[in-house]
């Protein structure tokens, strides 16, 4: 009866029904059951046969149930601790009437916490208690819920630990619709219809620490960000993801979702069930814990990526489809400990996947199936001499036992042969000790001819090259780089230009300041006596930036044709918009196209024209000066 018609508490008793034939049905099903049991009902007390009744200040109705609180409106205001705690607790039992009630109680609760027994009232608390009073006299309806309608779920319990909401048809969860639960640990959200995460989904659960989507099987968008607020979080499960069918792979970069993979987090559940998968893990923090990995699925892409899960541990991968076992995948994996792969499909294993595993345990490869090649030759040789590691195989073609690797078969390339590995690799991939002494002299006959050959033909660069490299290593050594430049530019150019280098370049360069700039030309700035290719290259490395005046004259001369090829050496090297070009007058383009360094550099750089116009002389020289001046601190951080 309880429950199905009939509600107890203590010794107050209501009977509901549907209609007054089937409530009078109830009222005799219950009699009789007290007068079985020798039990008496006190009929004054009692009423029969009504639609409304008053139930422990609540009026029970056809409609629902409604507060039957009204007088609390005169309530005084309390003056000690005992007398607010006594409102406090009537309040608690009626907080299912008011919304976000712990939000509002919220003040009253920090008073009880006072050490003097009269209170300290202030404006905040007063206006809680003035609240309370107001949603109690106005209190809404309870009222059965319609299971067709869609639902909004809020919860306002700043207490709550551990949160169970499975199996509730629910398909949207609004945002900031769990802010309050400051303090919930524990979110079970699996076997619902969830079609979407959000970024501010799971706003304010900042100690949680395990959450389960699994068994929603409709998710197929996670906004960027979506977990990042959940620093406490330690286990994830995500269950099936599934992209819409439109598009072929399911991409999920765990990255953007976490915002970089949360310190705290050990355990991941990922799964895109029959669908292909393209994951990529990255974190700019490393896990302090140790992570647990778990991939399922029936196939994946062999774009798998595991960066900086350096505390990772144990890596779980099933039914992948992965054709290479590389070092990109392992790279980062330097903690991992058990490493377990079932893949379906025929694959290559090469050396450079076992090299970052430096504390692997255990291999675990359930169903091996990899090709008769030479590049998987070194797993027989490192798996029985690398001690530290023990490789586990169980064989696909009986029940799934452990077999030794004297009996692993694999596949030819007719695609239908299936050798014995062992056997295959002594027969085809044993080097030979004459074959290596021959390949070692033929390396090293073209060895010496390929330094002759360099030599005669790029002698004369080979020093150049050497002072602008070594200069590039030492600025890139050098924390501050900006005191060693002797010069802020290097002029390249003809000498049957130089009149208008002194009539022209110098007095609007060298004698406009502050700050005033100091150029490098080489009639005037070259050491005597010293080699003129090293002059060249000293003094151009020894110069924050490269000028080179192009004119007629400067394309036929050939000590201007080598400051530019090593002006744009450095260019290479350095990446940084060091070299400027000034056409003092207009050249054909077919005059250009014979020069290709110059050719190119014109079609990826900004240059300055010469203008023919002294009006236009001014604004030349400004444009000039201001790219060439030393750039301020200030300038420097922004």
């Amino acid at each position: 009866m309880i429950n199905r018609f009939l509600i107890v508490y203590i010794d107050d008793i209501v009977i509901y029904s549907h209609s007054l034939k089937e409530h009078i049905q109830h009222v005799q099903k219950f009699l009789q059951r007290l007068l079985d049991h020798n039990l008496k009902v006190k009929t004054e007390k009692s009423t029969f046969h009504v639609t409304s009744v008053k139930f422990h200040g609540f009026v029970l109705t056809p409609g629902g149930a409604v507060s039957e609180v009204t007088s609390v409106s005169n309530w005084p205001k309390p003056t000690t601790i005992k007398e607010l705690q006594h409102f406090i607790g009537f309040s608690n039992y009626y907080r299912q009437f008011i919304q976000i009630f712990s939000s509002i109680a919220a003040p009253l609760t920090a008073l009880t916490s006072q050490k003097t027994q009269s209170l300290q009232w202030t404006d905040t608390s007063m206006t809680a208690f003035n609240n309370l009073k107001r949603l109690f006299t106005s209190a809404p309806v309870l009222c059965q819920p319609d299971q067709t309608l869609p639902f909004t779920l809020e919860v306002d319990s700043s207490a709550l630990l551990y949160l169970d909401i499975k199996q509730n048809l629910i398909s949207n969860i609004e945002d900031f619709a769990f802010l309050g639960l400051t303090n919930l640990e524990s979110l079970d959200i699996t076997r619902n219809k969830i079609t979407q995460i959000n970024a501010n989904t799971f706003y304010g659960l900042h100690s949680l620490t395990w959450l389960d989507l699994r068994n929603n099987p409709l998710i197929h968008n996670i906004e960027a960000m979506s977990f990042t607020h959940l620093m406490s979080l330690r286990q994830v499960f995500l269950g099936q993801v599934h992209n819409p069918l439109t598009e072929p792979v399911i991409k999920l970069n765990l990255t953007l979702i976490f915002g970089g993979i949360v310190s705290q987090l050990t355990h991941l559940y990922i799964s895109s069930a029959m669908r292909p998968m393209q994951l990529t893990i990255g974190s700019n923090i490393t896990s302090k814990q140790n992570l647990s990995l778990q991939l399922k699925g029936q196939t994946r892409s062999a774009d798998i990526i595991f960066h900086n899960l350096t505390k990772l541990e144990v890596l779980e991968m099933y039914h992948c489809r992965i054709y290479s076992l590389e070092g990109s995948l392992t790279k980062d994996l330097k903690s991992l400990k058990i490493l377990y792969f079932h893949i379906e499909n025929i694959y290559n294993v090469f050396y450079s996947f076992t090299e970052p595993l430096s504390s692997l345990k255990y291999l675990i490869l359930p169903q091996i199936q990899i090709f008769c090649s030479c590049d998987n030759a070194w797993l027989i040789t490192w798996a029985k001499g690398y001690r530290q590691v023990e490789v586990i195989m169980l064989t696909p073609y009986t029940s799934p036992v452990m077999y030794a690797l004297e009996d692993l078969i694999c596949l030819s390339d007719n695609g239908i042969d299936t050798p014995n590995f062992v056997r295959y690799t002594e027969a085809n991939c044993t080097t030979e000790v004459g074959f290596v002494l021959f390949v070692a002299t033929g390396l090293g006959v073209l060895f010496f001819m390929l330094v002759v050959l360099v030599h005669n033909l790029a002698g004369p660069y080979l020093l150049p090259l050497y002072h602008i490299t070594l200069g590039w290593l030492l600025e890139a050594m050098r924390s501050n780089t900006r005191g060693r430049y002797h010069y802020d530019a290097f002029v390249s150019y003809s000498g049957k230009d130089e009149r208008w280098v002194v009539e022209e370049l110098l007095p609007n360069l060298e004698q406009r300041g502050p700050p005033f700039l100091r150029l490098c030309l080489h009639s005037r700035d070259f050491q005597l006596g010293k080699d003129i290719v090293e002059n060249i290259t000293d003094s151009l490395y020894r110069s924050r930036h490269t000028l080179c005046l192009v004119s007629r004259h400067y394309l036929r001369s050939n000590w201007c044709s080598l400051e530019m090829k090593l002006a744009t050496y450095r260019l290479q090297l350095e990446q940084r918009d060091i070299l400027l070009l000034v056409f003092l007058e207009k050249i054909p383009p077919r005059r250009l196209s014979a020069h290709h360094r110059l050719a190119r550099l014109l079609k990826t750089r900004t240059y300055l024209d010469w203008p023919q116009d002294p009006l236009q002389h001014q604004a030349f020289w400004d444009r000039l000066w201001a790219k060439l001046k030393p750039q301020t601190e200030h300038e420097i951080r922004c």
